[in-house]
């Protein structure tokens, strides 16, 4: 896997940063995150970079526009927020007694948690039962973190995103909707901040 730098591409009356990642993919992968594209190619494909992006300009466009106002909008949301300020060893701590608590009351076990780097998620669970979470949720109030915390844990019990999941979620989290609403102002906000 090799990832290239930062680059810059104008698009209409737009410039979009974007960077290239060559994997062992069958197709070309477009991603459009926070107003940056990022470009997944498979390993032995030699087209220029530039001829690949111009042939989604369209919809590279559309997404770039949708972000700009859907980033004026959380500006507003977000002026008055605060990110949290704790240390990785804080938010373990506080990771812990969630995982503790919400073990009990699901009824599963975790097998590993680790904490890493990520941009795009807040955490993830594997069929093995592993955790793994987003140095990021230092910067979430402690109700977002429990949030992610249960949200992992019921990947134990249903791995997808279907009905069964989002009632288990309902118990703890009635309002769940309202938390994911929560969960893009704070990202958006580590975005703009860190």
């Amino acid at each position: 896997m090799i990832t290239e730098q930062t680059n810059k591409i104008k698009i209409r009356d737009r410039t979009v940063e974007y960077t290239v990642e060559y994997r062992k993919v069958k197709y070309i992968r477009y991603e459009l995150k926070y107003g940056k594209l990022r470009l997944v190619i498979p390993s032995r494909d030699k087209t220029d970079i530039e001829q690949i992006i111009h042939k989604k300009e369209g919809w590279i466009y559309r997404k770039l526009c949708a972000y700009d106002d859907e980033s004026k909008k959380l500006n507003e949301k977000t002026r008055n927020m605060r990110l949290e300020q704790r240390t990785m060893q804080k938010l373990r701590q506080l990771v812990n007694s969630y995982m503790e608590e919400y073990e009990k009351l699901l009824n599963v076990r975790v097998n590993r948690v680790q904490f890493r780097d990520t941009v795009y998620k807040w955490g993830s669970c594997s069929i093995n039962r592993n955790v793994t979470l987003s140095k990021n949720l230092r910067y979430l109030p402690d109700k977002l973190v429990a949030y992610i915390v249960y949200h992992e844990l019921v990947h134990i019990i249903v791995l997808a995103h279907n009905d069964r999941f989002f009632e288990i979620m309902e118990r703890e989290f009635p309002n769940y909707e309202e938390y994911d609403e929560k969960l893009k102002e704070y990202q958006f906000l580590i975005e703009r901040e860190c």
